[in-house]
């Protein structure tokens, strides 16, 4: 894929997310690596994903560094490369203070077992005390697909932005369900959960999402901004 075909896509992710109601602050970021080389495309800080043009998506170095000094990236950027040199599968990472992955993100656990898609994350969720690589590493298996940060948010990862921004907005959805769901709601069974988990391995489930995120992005944007069409 063309390096310039890569920065769109973080775009395209960042509006998605934004129509999506995750992108109303500053602080989110979205990563896409370029195979075979230690850069990725992000987003700058200094604007919200419902904000974001195509020059606030700018290159970094597994140093978390750009080429032009003017740019300011987040300063907890350093575990999208720290992620991309420990896992190789990983292509693409998405990390937003959503309202909902917020919330949950509190309670400083995976997701419950409350719906179908909340399988996703059952045994593939780390748990890390902050967003610094050093935090994340030992915490972070092989295959996991997202990390809790308590009381701040969440990241999920994939083999490409589709794949990570479709369970992010499904994160965004299970964890809005644990939030206000009764604490004694009954939990899906391991069994059910380890069945449920092969016939979504088996589905286009997350690229579909992806689709999902890009119809909504093209209704929210007016030619300069996202208006959000879900709130929290």
């Amino acid at each position: 894929m063309a390096d310039e075909e890569q920065r769109e896509l973080v775009l395209q992710a960042c509006r998605g997310l934004a129509a999506q109601g995750l992108g109303p602050g500053i602080g989110g970021h979205v990563s896409i690596r370029i195979p075979g080389e230690e850069l990725y495309w992000t987003n700058k800080l200094s604007k919200s994903f419902e904000e974001m043009q195509l020059e606030d998506i700018v290159l970094l170095d597994f140093h978390g560094r750009s080429a032009d000094p003017e740019v300011i990236v987040s300063p907890g950027i350093d575990f999208h490369h720290g992620i991309y040199q420990l896992r190789p599968d990983v292509n693409a990472i998405v990390h937003t203070h959503g309202f909902w992955i917020t919330a949950q993100a509190a309670l400083g656990r995976e997701p419950r077992m409350l719906h179908n898609m909340a399988t996703y994350f059952k045994g593939r969720t780390a748990i890390a005390p902050d967003d610094e690589i050093e935090s994340i590493a030992p915490a972070m298996k092989d295959g996991d697909l997202a990390i809790i940060i308590p009381w701040h948010g969440s990241i999920t990862m994939g083999e490409n932005i589709q794949v990570a921004a479709g369970l992010h907005h499904t994160l965004d959805y299970v964890a809005r369900l644990d939030v206000t769901a009764p604490a004694d709601t009954p939990e899906m069974p391991d069994d059910h959960a380890e069945a449920v988990q092969v016939l979504l391995a088996k589905a286009d489930y997350l690229n579909l999402t992806w689709d999902l995120l890009c119809r909504k992005a093209e209704r929210a944007f007016d030619g300069q901004f996202t208006t959000p069409l879900v709130t929290p």
